[in-house]
């Protein structure tokens, strides 16, 4: 039986309208939006991903959980490891890592309907130009500013705060996402700028290398000033580039941009006073690059960190720090161990 928050959300269609939604790379932010949008009994949502996590969630189930208690349950799931029923789709949620973007392209022209909206949900700046570049299809960002972790089999956690930011457009099936997910109280915030809200999720998002280095929980990572330094300076060096090429990147927490580096080179006590809501985080949540590194994976590096350093070569300036965090990241991938935060500072040429 639907909730009575899902209830409302299916009353919001066309009547007799049922539309399907297909989440492409379905992993835990992927299945984290699906059991949501499986509470609307207007939208026929269909899974697209590994097999193995196709028979976890036919073993198990498909639920969800938030730090702010919000709970949904979806049983069973249609998940397909193959990409034949695209064709019934009429928007795609794209969520693989923007690493899996390239060889997804080709499996999407060949099974997805020209007209259907993609809506891309990576990390990284120019992800929609790329998209555009290789699909007839037209293409929405969203970018999604939360933790995602798996908890057990089937069973997918939000770790953090923040609302998924839509880029603003007139398709009928993505705004009824869009309308269903803040019904179910996932918020949402709708924005013109795109570029603007790329740019300042990867400020935020410069913290995923840092986190993985360090090996620890975000929340204990982000309580030790050492690190904080780093990434105060990785920030102050993203902010640079984006002030030389023009644009203001949106603001996802309480504090404007260019106090953020400002912020975190606070001494600690002050620092989780002041923080407040802004550490709204499970104690044990990690970044999506950590649990890359954890498991053997390819991260979004160079989609991050990367971004900056080719960036500043445009600019002919330097971004030292974020060429450290990258050369980490690449030896962590290899298998060798990140050096400790005292000679990153080193290398970066801070002091703690």
């Amino acid at each position: 039986m639907l909730s009575e928050q899902a209830q409302d959300a299916g009353q919001l269609s066309t009547a007799g309208q049922r539309y399907c939604i297909g989440i492409v790379g379905a992993g835990s932010i992927g299945c984290y939006l699906g059991a949501h949008l499986c509470q609307d009994n207007a939208l026929d949502v269909k899974f697209f991903g590994r097999e193995t996590m196709a028979l976890e969630l036919a073993a198990h189930g498909l639920s969800v959980t938030s730090f702010d208690h919000h709970s949904y349950f979806a049983q069973p799931v249609a998940f397909y490891s193959s990409l034949n029923s695209l064709i019934e789709c009429d928007v795609v949620l794209l969520t693989v890592k923007a690493t899996a973007l390239v060889p997804m392209l080709s499996q999407l022209k060949r099974f997805l309907r020209p007209d259907v909206p993609v809506v891309a949900m990576q990390n990284g700046i120019g992800i929609g130009e790329m998209l555009n570049q290789d699909l007839a299809n037209p293409v929405v960002r969203a970018i999604v500013p939360f933790n995602v972790v798996k908890s057990s089999a089937g069973q997918f956690h939000r770790a953090s705060a923040g609302a998924i930011v839509w880029q603003q457009n007139s398709y009928g099936v993505v705004n009824y996402i869009i309308q269903t997910l803040q019904q179910l109280k996932l918020p949402v915030q709708l924005c013109a700028n795109i570029t603007a809200a790329e740019y300042g999720k990867l400020l935020l998002n410069l913290n995923n290398a840092l986190n993985a280095i360090s090996g620890l929980p975000l929340l204990q990572q982000l309580l030790d000033r050492k690190w904080r330094l780093l990434l105060a300076a990785a920030m102050q060096e993203w902010l640079s580039i984006c002030r030389n090429a023009g644009v203001k990147p949106l603001a996802y927490t309480a504090l404007p941009n260019v106090l953020l580096p400002w912020f975190l080179r606070l001494p600690t006590a002050v620092f989780r006073h002041v923080a407040g809501k802004m550490l709204t985080i499970d104690a044990h949540a990690r970044s999506s690059m950590s649990d890359d590194i954890r498991s053997h994976k390819r991260t979004e590096i160079m989609f991050l960190n990367g971004a900056v350093v080719r960036m500043a070569q445009l600019q002919q300036i330097a971004a030292p720090v974020n060429s450290v965090l990258v050369e980490q990241i690449k030896r962590l991938e290899s298998g060798e161990a990140a050096l400790p935060i005292d000679e990153l500072l080193h290398q970066a040429g801070l002091k703690a």
